[in-house]
């Protein structure tokens, strides 16, 4: 966890024309810099840096923010590597508050990923030495692949044998329980020995957004089982959140526009290797929520591409029920199947880069694949099958986020199937779920009294928003943690203020996604109205020290809800009283009482 404090020092100690100058080309303009927005195409500059404020917008397209916003968006990084990055820039060592995990832990994981580049050099090294490495040269010649490209993704070879990588790296015990608990080594406790886990295999290193070695693929050279082998799940790697060759598309190919999703390493391999640098593939399992929404934060589309038969359908079927609660508008989801007895492989060698990319760009689209899919298990001639149909699209339709996409889709249904846009809203519409159940829960929209446009007037009219809960969301966006120190009961009765509901949501966010990033959590709303508004009230200039920052929010949320108690009480006693005593219960009866003698 990096503390607050340390960002606002690096802000201060970088200047953002610097930053943007060496990627965008700026000419001065006054006390500004504008030049071509580097987030949209156009002819003409909108894009505006100002050296005064430390602060960049776009009239074109809205993108604004920060240098490390704008480090994060450009080069497609995430939050601690723009840090790190803007730091070493700025000669600064990243500083780290305690975030709750035992120091041992921590010393573990740098000592597994240590442990893991130590190994991709040793495969590494076998592919260019080893007595037997004809084998394996032979093997990635055949399928078409130079030196250049196994450079560039680290490709190794791991020998036949038992104990190849022991004997070269565990030369202590301590490296051998790193070697075991990053996977490389099994334990065998019966005959209490360790063992290589790869044998005789061509070997993929899967690499992290920041180039990190976190674990392997190994493809078995000749006949045998497993074709493939993936390293376990160990402290520094999860099959289900990363992606092989997302790393080398970023290097390869700067401004994303579209990321390909194949089946194996080797097709993102030779896929790279004629041309198309923008795939990446999963890593033994299905697509899931994880990979969707960090494919989304880099690029606005997806293409899946899968065998065209049974099992690889089945799978793109599965990926399209997994896209659909991510699918806001300017995302889009296409499925390219191929040819029977091709893979991406074997289909670019034979048909070359722009055949492939061509497939690529008229790959089925997600409403048509949707449709085909589920009319395949219907009678679409029937009005049986038609009814069918719509029940079962709709059902999925429903997890599209509220969109002009999905509009769009629910009337693409009601031209196929002849029935009206709101009766199918009707079908199979969901039960409303709590955002804790919500797949790929975004905050919701302030209403018009959350949301400051011109000075602190609310929308349409609305009433002031309160100054102390201002203050109260001010503090959050610096330091997120505050909002763990609140119990959930708490939580509750600040979602029952309607003057503190854009305060519960941020509270909410945090919670729910354990977000403790100042810049992540205000980059959640970035496109959203409430963004401005946020924006100002992170920048708002406190007396108070952040270190004084727990009790104060504490004191403000406590401080309400016993107001709003003291005033739920007042509301209660003033019913009583406008009540004929007849009406009341004893107890109501003694309340009254007991007001009128305090009374002076």
């Amino acid at each position: 966890m990096i503390p607050p404090e340390f960002i606002d020092e690096l802000l201060s100690r970088t200047d953002i024309v610097e930053i943007i100058e060496s990627r965008v080309t700026l000419k001065k303009a006054g006390k500004d810099y504008t030049g071509l927005c580097p987030f949209h195409n156009e002819k003409s500059p909108s894009f505006s840096v100002s050296q005064d404020k430390q602060f960049y917008y776009c009239f074109g397209c809205q993108a604004s923010g920060s240098a490390l916003k704008f480090l994060m968006e450009f080069e497609h990084m995430d939050f601690i590597p723009a840090v790190e990055s803007l730091a070493a820039r700025a000669g600064m060592e990243v500083p780290r508050q305690d975030s709750g995990v035992p120091e041992e832990v921590h010393e573990q994981r740098r000592g597994i990923y240590d442990i893991l580049e130590q190994t991709s050099v040793f495969y590494r090294e076998q592919l260019r030495s080893h007595p037997q490495r004809d084998r394996a040269v032979s093997y990635l010649k055949a399928r078409g692949l130079t030196g250049e490209i196994a450079r560039d993704f680290g490709l190794g070879f791991a020998p036949p044998g038992w104990d190849n990588l022991d004997k070269a790296l565990a030369t202590s015990n301590f490296d051998r329980d790193l070697l075991i608990a990053s996977g490389m080594l099994i334990v065998n406790e019966q005959e209490d020995r360790s063992y290589d886990r790869f044998r005789d295999r061509i070997m993929f290193p899967i690499r992290d957004l920041r180039g990190r070695t976190i674990a392997f693929g190994g493809r078995i050279i000749g006949d045998g089982k497993p074709k493939y082998l993936n390293s376990p799940e160990t402290p520094v790697f999860h099959k289900g959140r990363e992606l092989y060759g997302l790393y080398e598309a970023r290097r390869r190919t700067p401004k994303l526009t579209s990321l390909v999703v194949v089946e194996g390493y080797m097709d993102v391999v030779a896929l790279a290797q004629h041309g198309i640098s923008y795939s990446v593939a999963t890593l033994g399992t299905a697509t899931t929520g994880d990979h969707m929404e960090r494919l989304f934060r880099l690029v606005p589309r997806v293409v899946f591409c899968f065998d065209g038969d049974s099992p690889g359908r089945s799978a793109a079927w599965k990926a399209l029920v997994t896209v659909l609660p991510f699918l806001e508008d300017g995302r889009s989801a296409a499925f390219l199947f191929l040819p029977d007895d091709e893979d991406p492989d074997s289909l670019i060698r034979k048909d070359g880069q722009d055949a492939f990319e061509k497939r690529l760009e008229e790959a089925q689209t997600l409403d048509e694949f949707l449709f085909t899919h589920l009319e395949a298990d219907t009678d679409p001639a029937s009005l049986e099958g038609k009814a069918a149909m719509s029940r079962q699209a709709m059902k999925l339709i429903h997890e599209i986020p509220e969109s002009l996409f999905k509009r769009l889709i629910i009337k693409a249904l009601a031209e196929r199937t002849g029935l009206d846009v709101e009766e199918l809203m009707s079908v199979a519409k969901p039960e409303p779920r709590s955002s804790r159940e919500r797949p790929g829960w975004e905050p919701r929209p302030a209403s018009a009294e959350e949301i400051d446009t011109a000075g602190n007037e609310a929308l349409a009219g609305g009433p002031r928003v309160d100054h102390q809960i201002e203050n109260a969301i001010s503090m959050l966006l610096i330091q997120p943690e505050l909002a763990l120190q609140l119990s959930p009961d708490e939580i509750d009765r600040l979602r029952e203020d309607s003057q503190a509901g854009l305060l519960s949501t941020l509270i909410e966010i945090i919670r729910e996604t354990d977000n403790t990033s100042p810049v992540s959590l205000l980059v959640s709303y970035h496109g959203k109205p409430e963004f401005g508004y946020l924006k100002r009230l992170a920048e708002r200039e406190h007396l108070l020290n952040v270190a004084q920052f727990s009790d104060e929010f504490s004191a403000i949320v406590r401080g309400r809800m016993a107001r709003r108690d003291q005033q739920m009480r007042r509301r209660a006693l003033a019913e009583l009283l406008a009540r004929p005593l007849s009406a009341l219960s004893p107890e109501e009866r003694a309340r009254v009482r007991e007001f009128h003698q305090k009374r002076p």
